[in-house]
């Protein structure tokens, strides 16, 4: 329930357009279907495995002839995101209001050039709750593609109008809970993210970088477990699940490196999955960095879009604790800045381009609701 109307929701029906990235680029977005042939659909084997992702690339601003407006998300997975997001007590018909504003013309030839970043999302979420938070990580110089896991997400909407619906993962809700499930997903997910490498012609002298928030964290070190053109990987506040907490990442001659990105009451000191997959990392020479950080007040629901959303359209402060529990404290445009500077600063030390950034060494002027746990 609401603690007073939120009056400020589409007044006279009009849409909100969330804000650019706060890097120096401007992005484009394309939105793509994959078709892996090779490979039935483990959730159902009546077809071949399809994957829905966005890719948003950097621009020059210079560059940048036009700028435009699309949807933040697709209408029919607006809806499905409206009837989810009610029962927490969010209104209805709003998800589907948001535009992205994205570089539609331009005369820049270098696309190819930037770094490729993948990110995977929670778990029955869509990718496009992530948009903005690509949209800012691709502003600072990286192609940021998300990718829609079906059957794993609530929801994913093809080009030819099939939609295909979640639930098909179940996640462990008490400690002797089975993990077969998640552990199962996490395993499609190592194959998606190879195969959208695949399809780029990403090799390993190429290198890639890959985040996951939630379960896309632990879908992130699964990925990279296998894959050894991940050379970095981010885990924003989620469980960690899968043979990670068996067998540590990196490779001999293809090191790998890597950041647990907690929130206040979660990380190593609470997470006992997260003390199982330090240690793991402790162990092995051939993983050459790793950092354990949080932000003083943050929560779970700090680190997806919908931390931003409320507050373009003016909710944050007409949530109630049910609502409020899906977004935290720190408002989203402070989450952004922080997560712009530090993802950066991380990918670019892992790829060789730069030295270790200072935000990495203890706290700065800047950033000291940041704190660095080892």
């Amino acid at each position: 329930m609401w603690k007073h109307p939120p009056a400020l929701v589409h007044p006279n029906n009009e849409s909100f357009t969330l804000p650019q990235g706060t890097g120096p680029f401007r992005t484009t977005l394309n939105v793509s279907e994959l078709i892996d042939s090779s490979r039935q659909d483990p959730f159902n084997t009546s077809h071949v495995r399809r994957l829905m992702i966005s890719s948003f690339t950097p621009i020059p601003s210079s560059q940048c002839k036009e700028l435009s407006k699309v949807p933040y998300m697709p209408p029919t997975v607006a809806a499905v995101e409206d009837e989810i997001l009610s029962a927490y007590g969010y209104p209805k018909d709003i998800w589907g209001k948001f535009d992205l504003e994205v570089c539609s013309s331009t005369t820049y030839s270098r696309q190819d050039k930037f770094p490729i970043t993948l990110f995977s999302p929670g778990l029955n979420t869509t990718r496009h709750f992530y948009s903005s938070l690509a949209q800012q990580i691709a502003s600072f110089g990286f192609r940021v593609i998300t990718i829609d896991h079906p059957y794993d997400v609530d929801v994913v909407e093809f080009p030819n109008g099939d939609v295909i619906y979640g639930g098909r993962v179940v996640p462990p809700r008490q400690k002797n809970d089975s993990t077969v499930s998640v552990e199962h997903a996490l395993e499609v997910r190592a194959k998606d993210v190879s195969f959208v490498l695949d399809t780029l012609g990403i090799t390993t002298r190429d290198k890639a970088i890959m985040i996951g928030q939630s379960f896309g964290g632990a879908a992130t070190s699964t990925a990279m477990l296998y894959d050894n053109r991940i050379r970095g990987g981010i885990n924003l506040d989620g469980k960690m699940f899968g043979p990670v907490l068996n067998t540590s990442l990196g490779t001999p001659g293809h090191p790998q490196a890597f950041l647990l990105w907690g929130s206040d009451g979660h990380n190593s000191s609470s997470d006992a999955s997260w003390v199982q997959f330090w240690n793991i990392l402790e162990g092995s020479k051939e993983v050459d960095y790793k950092k354990e950080l949080s932000v003083v007040n943050s929560s779970h629901g700090s680190y997806w879009d919908l931390n931003l959303l409320v507050d373009v359209v003016g909710l944050r402060d007409g949530l109630d604790e049910t609502a409020l529990s899906l977004v935290g404290q720190v408002s989203g445009k402070r989450i952004w800045e922080i997560l712009g500077r530090y993802l950066s600063a991380f990918f670019w030390f892992m790829l060789g381009e730069k030295e270790e950034d200072g935000v990495f060494k203890g706290p700065t002027g800047e950033f000291l609701d940041v704190k660095i746990l080892h």
